[in-house]
């Protein structure tokens, strides 16, 4: 019996495919409704706040505005000091509504209350805000020159100016044979979860009862306690099913920090969910512009590289949106051996919707930084684009790079070479060649990526075993739609050898877990998993144990196979799994429970990516297939693996030809779900997923590395690449929209 390595069936779907799951929306409870009044204006005094009006409404119950709301709160929302140095950052703490001035179209001002929603959609067109408009700055490159500062408070539009310097930069250019410039462009995206985000949240005797669509319950119940001044031990966030994330749902948010505040304040359950629209505004994602200049020999050695990063904050700088100027930079060397480097990470606030996080969260922008560096360097030497990544490659694992990160395992050479092979890269060239003679445009795109996964520091696990022998596993991994809780699973159920039926994983409730780091980043199952694999060893442990009190022998003459307790030096004495189970709970200790934390390092999943695009006379492209080879390290379970591939690669079509979360010249999001064109099955390519047969393992006792971000990292630099083939032409930006492709094609004629 062995489940790690196979396409074992997911263990909870069927909820999800009879409509039987729970969402936050789903959850009966005697709850007012809230729904917020929003600027109309990007920049902004507020003068006055009238809500006599919206109080006649039948049935709202009060109108709170930062008045009411802002002095119960202790502090505000700020970076996530695990992984952000707070110091690095100009910030301040967002509180639940402006003071005294908007900073966005589509700011929070007020919160109404009443019994149901159609009351409160009625009152909040109600309410009268005056406001003094001022000068905005919606563009990233002008709130650099501060001549309009967003936040008055910090005098400078920056929040984070940092070189990131190694090796010997102009020494580099020096000896350059030519330098080439480059360019490459992120604009703003919008995650785009299934179910937009929702709170309920009710305030009783002291206690608050959250119920959260989160990725991270216990960051939550640390951050209320923090800003209300509540004791954790007094909070509990309970995170029922979520129907997607991408990172988005790390993010608290100041629409839910007043749902809290009112509950307390009116001493009622308060509920409110997002409207789609409301969803757009609380979440995007990417939008920063690199340019430089990349040092090379005719061969296509990379010497160096020189250049600077700009970011944009959007209003506010949010919980994890201080990550990407860190991490973008430091990754922009990717798998490949650049020693000499100079680069300027800029971000700055402007009168736009705050930045979050989104599937990846500055790894796509590295990637595709370091990828457009490699293609356009082949373009410029006219050499081939597998030629110069080899060239350049880190050879000798591990390899730490010139910013500090130790990747850990793998042979990056050996995986391009196969993943060229196994994909039938050359191949695809040679027909998309002879199509185009045809009067095709079709086009083929490969790119290399290295990814950082598994962030630790550490993940909860705790593996009980009843009197009857099954299994209950509580993570502190907060699956939203991965199923890597079956992976977990799996790994136990391997652990223990008994049937995974046996098994049941439960997470995403404070009062359950008593701890969590939660999900993002690729760390479920490496993490996760292995902390539930280290509980189980010791459960097997203890078992064992039993079993030789039992026979009175010494531990080391118990073994134990396939559900049974032997002793080697008589095979006729053996238990059942379910006899000592049962042995374990006759005694006065509580029974088989093993607790910890695991603590461990990221991860280095790597591979390679091939796309085909087709573009049609109107300059509308369409992928027709994509193609990935990827090292993960150990494979747990290739149908979830092979599922995160096609995912990522979907929200990669998207991210490179299709969405972009457009402002107006005001800074307002002017594009709603009807023309934010996300990618549907009509939309996605045929895929073809391998994974390295003779893979590197992580250190982790998974031997897994990640696999669920993959393909949105490497896809859009393969898919920007094919259409600069099939259209034969450079283009800098994701996403590349038609009118820029038929611009092209036209030019041509």
């Amino acid at each position: 019996m062995s489940y790690v390595g196979k396409s074992v069936k997911r263990l909870y779907d069927e909820k999800f495919i009879t409509g039987r799951s729970n969402y936050v929306d789903d959850i009966r409870i005697p709850a007012l409704y809230a729904g917020f009044v929003r600027s109309t204006y990007p920049h902004a005094y507020i003068k006055r706040i009238d809500v006599s009006d919206a109080l006649k409404v039948n049935g709202i119950v009060a109108v709170l505005t930062a008045k009411e709301i802002n002095p119960l709160l202790k502090g505000g929302i700020r970076p996530w000091p695990t992984y952000i140095d707070l110091k690095a950052f100009r910030y301040v703490e967002r509180k639940a509504f402006p003071e005294n001035k908007v900073k966005y179209i589509g700011e929070p001002v007020a919160v109404v209350i009443g019994q149901d929603k159609y009351a409160v959609r009625d009152a909040i067109d109600k309410v009268v805000v005056d406001y003094e408009p001022i000068k905005a700055v919606t563009k990233m490159e002008e709130a650099e020159k501060d001549q309009v500062i967003v936040h008055d408070e910090l005098k400078t539009n920056i929040s984070y100016k940092i070189p990131f310097k190694a090796g010997e930069v102009e020494k580099a250019f020096n000896e350059a044979d030519k330098v080439v410039n480059v360019e490459a462009i992120n604009e703003r995206l919008i995650p785009n979860p299934m179910e937009p985000r929702g709170i309920i949240s009710r305030y009783e005797g002291g206690t608050l009862s959250v119920w959260y669509s989160t990725q991270v319950p216990h960051f939550m119940r640390l951050e209320f306690s923090r800003i209300f001044g509540i004791p954790e031990s007094k909070i509990k966030v309970s995170m029922p099913d979520v129907g997607g994330a991408f990172g988005s749902k790390v993010h608290l948010m100041p629409e839910e920090l007043a749902v809290v505040a009112s509950s307390i304040i009116l001493g009622r359950p308060i509920r409110w969910t997002a409207t789609r629209t409301e969803e757009m505004l609380a979440s995007e994602a990417r939008h920063n512009i690199f340019k430089g200049e990349v040092a090379v020999k005719k061969d296509g050695t990379i010497l160096g590289i020189r250049g600077k990063l700009l970011l944009d904050l959007g209003a506010y700088i949010t919980v994890t949106a201080g990550i990407q100027p860190l991490i973008i930079p430091m990754m922009i060397p990717g798998p490949y051996k650049i020693r000499n480097l100079s680069l300027e990470s800029v971000a700055v606030y402007t009168n736009t919707p705050p930045i979050t996080m989104y599937r990846g969260a500055s790894r796509p922008e590295a990637t595709y930084i370091i990828e457009r560096i490699m293609s356009t360097v082949a373009d410029e030497l006219g050499l081939d684009d597998v030629t110069v990544r080899e060239k350049n490659l880190v050879t000798e694992l591990p390899y730490t790079n010139p910013f500090g990160m130790r990747y850990d395992s793998g042979d990056y050479v050996g995986a391009l070479k196969e993943g060229v092979k196994r994909l039938q890269y050359y191949e695809l060239k040679k027909w998309a060649e002879e199509e185009r003679r045809k009067g095709h445009r079709v086009g083929v795109g490969l790119a290399f990526y290295l990814e950082v996964c598994s962030f630790g520091p550490w993940e909860y696990a705790e593996v009980r075993v009843d009197e009857r022998g099954d299994v209950l596993i509580v993570t502190g991994t907060t699956p939203h739609g991965q199923g890597t809780e079956t992976a977990i699973a799996q790994l136990v159920a391997d652990a223990f050898q008994i049937p995974i039926e046996r098994i049941r994983v439960i997470w995403g409730d404070t009062d359950a877990v008593p701890a969590s780091m939660g999900t993002y980043g690729s760390r479920s199952v490496t993490i996760g998993g292995s902390a539930a694999l280290k509980a189980a060893e010791k459960i097997l442990d203890k078992m064992k144990r039993i079993a030789a009190s039992t026979w009175n022998v010494d531990v080391q003459e118990v073994q134990y196979e396939k559900g049974e307790f032997k002793l080697r030096s008589d095979p006729s004495k053996k238990m059942s799994w379910d006899d000592v189970a049962n042995l374990a709970y006759r005694s006065h200790e509580p029974g088989l429970v093993e607790k910890l934390i695991y603590e461990n390092d990221v991860t280095f999943p790597y591979g390679v990516h091939v796309a085909v695009v087709e573009v049609d006379e109107t300059g509308i492209a369409r992928v027709v297939e994509y193609r990935a080879y990827d090292d993960i390290g150990k494979v747990i379970n290739p149908a979830l693996a092979e599922s995160q591939i096609h995912g990522g690669g979907v929200q990669a079509v998207g991210q490179a030809l299709y969405e972009q979360a457009i402002l107006n010249e005001n800074g307002q999001l002017i594009v709603s779900y009807a023309d934010y064109y996300v990618p549907t099955a009509v939309e996605s390519p045929k895929f073809t997923s391998i994974f390295a047969e003779q893979y590197h393992t992580s250190n982790y006792p998974t031997g897994s590395k990640g696999v669920g971000e993959a393909a949105l990292i490497v896809g859009p630099a393969a898919i920007i690449r094919a259409l600069e083939d099939a259209v034969g032409a450079r283009f800098t930006k994701t996403p590349t929209t038609p009118e820029e492709i038929l611009k092209v094609i036209l030019s041509k004629k």
